[in-house]
């Protein structure tokens, strides 16, 4: 016979206090993420975050004694996440493929996200707003990203390639990535290494087909008018409101503010306005309305290259030169009410077929070389959307060099000569 032995269950050993501590912060920072993507900075707390994990908000202070301590780590995570990705991309020898690279990290990312292998990345809009002992070492590692990402553009062998273009260039490219948010929803997963390739062959090799020259044909004239004296009226709110958007985001820019930007009451907000969201849309609608108006006047420049050209370059000046409350930025969206969002991300994805099929004209006329249409569309859209002064805080700011060193290298290619 056979003798049975009895051995005795044993439990799974307990995670060590380090590894329950660390793995409770990092969930922490997952939902503290999310919150800060659908809330922004204004309706960024200790308590919504709570909320979305099922906890009392007193369990977090064990983590993050204030809010602003949260929001500090959320940010300072995406931004070593997005300083891992440039250390991929710096290790390439050649300008043009660190380039590559560090777009076809930052897809990588997106796609791990996408399949749930990485938490969200939070967005880059609201970093100036962050309050509390972390604000400037927050901005200064976000401002040390544009000074790498402008460095991989350097090269001996291109002199012409200075700081002003590679400073350009380096906010448009996170401007591209980071709103390509809106859009990606549109591809698979598996897609996202052909859209990189994609995006970044339409950044250094630009769209013009071989050949063509900067047109020389003058701008589109998009000033709207202005109200005589003083006088209040319902454009005064929109630019404005598209000003204090723009720099504090949608939920930043309360009636108060909007009302403080005219030095005007309240009162005299709700004389022209129903409330904040309305005139939002308002704001929306107007950007959009400015966008496909160039667009559609732009078409009497011709070929298909001479209608983007002229359309994009007028919206770019038109921007530069605007102070900041003439078209909304992408990435007012971020914050913005979901019913609302889907609204506005209808239309943007309207007029972004404009242009993809302005762009597949150009394409078949010669004068726009193979590119793929859609993904040119938006990164034409990113580029006269970012389209801001070279030196923001110089009054007045630097406006003159915006062609040379921002919007031609973004059409003709970042390194043209």
């Amino acid at each position: 016979m056979f003798e049975r032995r009895i051995y005795p269950l044993t439990a799974a050993p307990e995670p060590k206090p380090r590894a329950r501590y660390a793995a409770k912060r990092d969930a922490i920072m997952t939902a503290a993420t999310k919150v800060f993507v659908e809330q922004g900075m204004s309706g960024f707390t200790l308590a919504a975050v709570a909320k979305r994990m099922d906890l009392h908000p007193v369990s977090l202070t064990y983590y993050f004694k204030r809010k602003e301590d949260l929001a500090a780590a959320v940010l300072r995570d995406t931004i070593d996440r997005f300083a891992a990705m440039l250390d991929q991309a710096e290790a390439r020898s050649a300008p043009g493929d660190r380039l590559a690279t560090f777009i076809a990290a930052y897809f990588e990312t997106r796609r791990r996200i996408a399949v749930g292998e990485e938490g969200p990345l939070a967005p880059f809009s609201e970093v100036y707003l962050i309050e509390g002992d972390q604000k400037q070492p927050v901005i200064d590692a976000f401002e040390t990203l544009y000074v790498r990402i402008g460095r991989l553009l350097k090269s001996e062998d291109m002199p012409w390639v200075g700081a002003p273009r590679r400073q350009g260039v380096a906010r448009l490219v996170v401007n591209l990535l980071t709103w390509s948010d809106s859009w990606l929803i549109g591809y698979a997963p598996a897609d996202y290494a052909r859209v990189a390739a994609r995006l970044a062959d339409v950044l250094v090799g630009g769209l013009a087909a071989p050949g063509r020259a900067w047109p020389r044909m003058p701008l589109l004239d998009l000033a709207e008018p202005v109200a005589e004296n003083d006088e209040i009226t319902r454009d005064r709110f929109l630019v404005a409101a598209t000003r204090l958007i723009n720099r504090e985001g949608y939920r930043g820019a309360s009636v108060d503010k909007i009302s403080a930007e005219l030095n005007v009451t309240k009162g005299s907000f709700y004389h022209h306005n129903s409330d904040k969201d309305e005139l939002a849309v308002a704001c929306f609608e107007r950007t959009f309305g400015l966008i496909d108006r160039a667009r559609r006047e732009a078409a009497s420049a011709g070929s298909g290259w001479g209608q983007l050209w002229l359309a994009v370059v007028s919206l770019g000046m038109h921007q530069a030169e605007g102070g900041g409350g003439r078209i909304l930025r992408n990435h007012a969206l971020a914050a913005v009410p979901v019913a609302m969002r889907r609204r506005m991300l209808l239309r943007f994805q309207q007029i972004a077929n404009s242009f993809g099929g302005v762009i597949a004209d150009g394409i078949a006329d010669g004068s726009i070389r193979p590119v793929d249409p859609m993904l040119a569309a938006y990164a034409s859209m990113v580029i006269f959307n970012a389209c801001l002064p070279l030196e923001p805080h110089r009054s007045p700011p630097f406006t003159e060099g915006v062609i040379e060193e921002y919007l031609r290298p973004a059409l003709l290619g970042v390194f043209v000569k």
